[in-house]
């Protein structure tokens, strides 16, 4: 049965998919990256046009291909990974060197306390860097020794549950030519070399999606509730490691509850449904939260010095999204970190934190307007969803000359298509942009006319939720990072509703 407000959703999905596209081929954003249109264009066209008229040959949908492209991309991504390794900056290498700190014996500074009091939200990173440690100590290895491969293992079991989700939509060819698009764009990248949140997040993150869209096909009733358990299990997971994917949750209670009105149910069952909705979003929160406490015990500081006092309000982190920077080399950044606005919060209560806050949001408010707030958010919108290596060395000095040592063979290759200065990264930056700006195109030329399907709002709405999360608050291109498998996901579920050339549209 069709339903308004779905339809309603996916087709403003269809809508903001095609606009940040649009202005990513005609009037980008400068990012940490300059790509060079006379490459994009051309190439990310061919690639919206290749989308519409290739089919896979049918030896390469065999039902052992997923499983060998997961493992397959786990293990490229390792390697790429691992000829990469250097020593990164910024939260990664902070959290890093307490987890080590904390492996050796060592006692923790104040300002290593003071950091983890500002940023809470980093001691789940701090659990699994500590494990990751633990493990490299007992084998005389370094913990990015350990740390890249699992970052690898998430790309495995990411791959696969890629494949997991767009099987039951589109089928298998539709499925295949997901994975690899999605080895593309991350297990590909130069985030592999760098053990962070977003790759641990990734496969409970998708992997809980594709539980929620088995959970909504029919089958036993037993079979679904525990379905939906394990998605809400999963996205827990991905909620403790990294606080974006909220955003699922949110999207899972709105298409159940969209879903009420798909059938005409009796208001016994409505009811029903409304109360089991009620009863999971509670679940991911106690869950969350239990996960998060666990972290913290597991990790080993003193919890006690960790003051929540000193943690900044969401209103804070509203009006850091509200900021606008701009570089020495002239690229703005919007909403992105501002370290003048985190000293501005020091020694202050939460009161004058939040006080603080809606200065700076009156403040933007008479400097812009009406009319000028919309625009620094639409700008922030293209800067945000219009970078297809996701600000990849982006991140404190990691995209310093010299930060990849010189290599030979297979490793200096790796490190000429995948470092900052590389001879080949401008070429792999424009091919990997145009293919990010093709799978927005047909995303959202897709959803402008797909049909309505609980599976398709379900990956649309978390996509929109991510939207609206890296407006509103801080932001930049690698919060979507995590998510970017989706965006695959969702073109290669609706690519069947783009205009076929010379071809009957599929069923």
């Amino acid at each position: 049965m069709e339903s308004p407000v779905g339809r309603v959703l996916l087709r403003l999905a269809g809508v903001s998919f095609v606009a940040v596209a649009l202005v990513g081929l005609v009037a980008p954003r400068p990012v940490n990256v300059g790509y060079r249109w006379q490459v994009v264009v051309p190439v990310a066209v061919g690639l919206l046009v290749l989308a519409g008229v290739v089919r896979l040959p049918r030896w390469s949908k065999t039902r052992w291909t997923p499983a060998v492209v997961a493992v397959a991309g786990g293990a490229l991504a390792t390697l790429v990974g691992l000829m990469q390794r250097y020593h990164y900056g910024w939260d990664a290498r902070v959290v890093m060197d307490v987890a080590r700190s904390l492996q050796a014996g060592r006692p923790l500074s104040p300002a290593d306390y003071d950091y983890l009091s500002l940023y809470p939200n980093n001691l789940p990173l701090l659990a699994i860097d500590r494990m990751g440690a633990a493990v490299a100590q007992s084998f005389s290895l370094a913990p990015d020794a350990v740390l890249i491969p699992l970052n690898g293992v998430c790309v495995a079991v990411t791959l696969y549950a890629v494949h997991a989700l767009v099987v039951r939509v589109a089928g298998r060819g539709p499925a295949l030519a997901a994975q690899l698009v999605t080895l593309v764009l991350v297990g590909t990248s130069p985030w592999l070399a760098v053990p962070y949140t977003d790759f641990y997040a990734m496969p409970f993150l998708v992997g809980g999606v594709a539980l929620a869209v088995r959970a909504m096909t029919p089958r036993a009733r037993t079979g679904r509730v525990v379905l939906w358990l394990l998605a809400i299990v999963a996205v827990s997971v991905a909620y403790a490691i990294k606080t974006t994917p909220v955003v699922i949750a949110i999207a899972a209670v709105l298409t159940a509850v969209v879903a009420i009105f798909d059938h005409d149910l009796a208001p016994g069952r409505r009811a029903g449904v409304i109360a089991a909705c009620a009863a999971s979003a509670i679940a991911f929160v106690a869950l969350g939260t239990g996960l998060s406490a666990a972290a913290t015990s597991m990790v080993g500081v003193d919890s006690t010095r960790i003051d929540s006092s000193v943690t900044p309000p969401v209103l804070w982190w509203v009006a850091l999204g509200a900021d606008e920077q701009r570089t020495a080399d002239g690229v703005v950044n919007y909403g992105a970190y501002s370290r003048e606005m985190v000293d501005a919060i020091t020694g202050r209560s939460q009161d004058e934190m939040r006080s603080y806050a809606a200065g700076v949001l009156q403040e933007r408010w008479a400097a812009r307007g009406l009319g000028g707030t919309l625009a620094f958010y639409g700008r922030k919108a293209a800067w945000n969803w219009g970078d297809g290596m996701f600000w990849a060395w982006g991140e404190g000095p990691d995209s310093l000359p010299g930060t990849l040592a010189p290599a030979t063979g297979l490793t200096g290759i790796v490190h000429d298509l995948n470092g900052f200065h590389g001879s080949g990264y401008q070429l792999r930056a424009d091919l990997t942009q145009a293919l990010w700006l093709a799978v927005l195109l047909v995303a959202g030329l897709g959803l402008l006319r797909a049909p309505y399907r609980r599976e398709t709002l379900l990956v649309a709405a978390s996509l929109l939720g991510i939207a609206a999360f890296t407006l509103v608050l801080q932001g930049r291109s690698r919060y979507l990072f995590a998510f970017a498998p989706l965006v695959v996901v969702l073109a290669a579920m609706v690519h069947s509703s783009l205009p076929r050339l010379g071809r009957r549209r599929s069923a």
